[in-house]
């Protein structure tokens, strides 16, 4: 699926505003033997025809839409003036960290990436790693408070990763909730990232793997 055209037959196009680059794209793909399919769009200003098409999309299984201004030119990066996406906010979930490495560079002697579990029958089964969505500095949660609170609970070292004791609670946000053989649990998180620490819940209050099974089937349209 084709959405946009940065360099053709010589030509920088990044510099050329959107609406010309898609003009070019349909062209192309008009003419082009293989199969090669452009994205579907809609131009407007209406509002309710935003949200039609884009309730439309989630019931196709699709993540959701980007806008983009038709006069924008293409600029790299995740946060950029030009185009925005639209996609569902899915439920955070609260998990426990059951091992975490260390960092390197700037990050060195700091546990900066953490393995997430969930309950599933008695046990804590694997859902994902996150490293994200904490501060360097002492801006809220930062990486030195959770070293501060998981190196009492290390029980085993293995070069830089850690196991810990599993008592430490965690809100965590994501994209997706994806089926997985990387984990034990079968699930795996799409860019997980930390919230919050949930000192008010313990082991038996964190999230299991039924409500996981539910906001799977909840996600992108599936019945």
């Amino acid at each position: 699926h084709i959405f946009d055209l940065l360099f053709y037959q010589g030509e920088n196009l990044m510099h050329t505003p959107f609406h010309e680059r898609r003009k070019k794209l349909e062209k192309i793909t008009h003419q082009e033997k293989h199969k090669l399919v452009l994205t579907e769009n809609i131009i407007t200003e209406d509002e309710s025809e935003v949200e039609t098409f884009y309730k439309k999309v989630l019931q196709e299984g699709y993540e959701g839409l980007v806008g983009k201004k038709l006069d924008a030119p293409y600029r790299p990066g995740r946060y950029v003036e030009g185009w925005v996406k639209l996609k569902p906010v899915l439920e955070s979930l609260d998990l426990l960290i059951v091992s975490a490495e260390y960092g390197e560079g700037k990050r060195a002697g700091w546990l900066t990436s953490y393995t997430l579990a969930c309950r599933k029958d008695g046990k804590l089964v694997e859902v994902g790693k996150a490293s994200t969505g904490l501060k360097e500095k002492a801006e809220g949660l930062s990486f030195k408070d959770m070293t501060k609170l998981l190196k009492p609970l290390i029980i085993e070292q293995k070069g830089k990763e850690v196991k810990v004791k599993p008592l430490l609670v965690i809100e965590v946000g994501y994209e997706e909730i994806q089926k997985s053989s990387t984990y034990d649990s079968g699930w795996a998180l799409r860019f997980p990232r930390l919230i919050n620490l949930r000192d008010d819940k313990g082991v038996k209050d964190c999230d299991d793997i039924k409500r996981i099974e539910y906001i799977y089937n909840s996600q992108r349209g599936k019945k």
